[in-house]
């Protein structure tokens, strides 16, 4: 027996339901990613099971995932002849995306103590009435830590770094 969906909404309806656009879900219709129910006049209709799986989408795309990538996760399962080739293929593809999330965690690890360790430096210039280059501020507090805090070679002016 085949469920029966309750709710069904027109896109208009899933697009503000999902703060998304109507475009964005029709570019994910068009990369094949989400088919929608169509009415006997062709208005797209979705089920909760599409906003699930359109939020899913929307929150991989969000986060940087490609849409090659995406469509990978979508189509491993459809693709396979068992569930126990799908079931490695699948748990071998999120190893590797897990791979590189926590390869990104770690450099945004770094880069936030960067950040909070830039603006304790930058802190020091409240007050300062020179003018923040090389030339009028000689000792300011950014200069010194150049070399400990690579962000700040990024704020500090580039007549001292050519």
């Amino acid at each position: 027996m085949q469920e029966v969906e309750i709710n069904n909404y027109k896109i208009g309806e899933v697009a503000s339901k999902l703060d998304t656009s109507i475009r964005t879900i029709r570019y994910y219709e068009e990369e094949k990613l989400l088919t929608p129910i169509r009415s006997a006049r062709g208005t797209r209709r979705y089920s909760d099971k599409h906003i699930t799986r359109l939020n899913v989408i929307l929150r991989l795309a969000k986060l940087g995932f490609s849409i090659e990538g995406i469509r990978k996760i979508a189509e491993i399962r459809e693709n396979s002849q068992t569930g126990n080739e799908s079931s490695i293929q699948v748990k071998y593809y999120l190893d590797e995306v897990l791979t590189t999330i926590n390869a990104q965690i770690k450099e945004l690890k770094k880069i936030s103590h960067e950040i909070y360790a830039a603006k304790q430096v930058i802190s020091g210039c409240n007050g300062c009435t020179n003018t923040p280059n090389t030339k009028e501020c000689p000792d300011c507090p950014v200069r010194k830590k150049l070399k400990d805090i690579e962000l700040l070679n990024l704020v500090w002016d580039t007549e001292f770094i050519n």
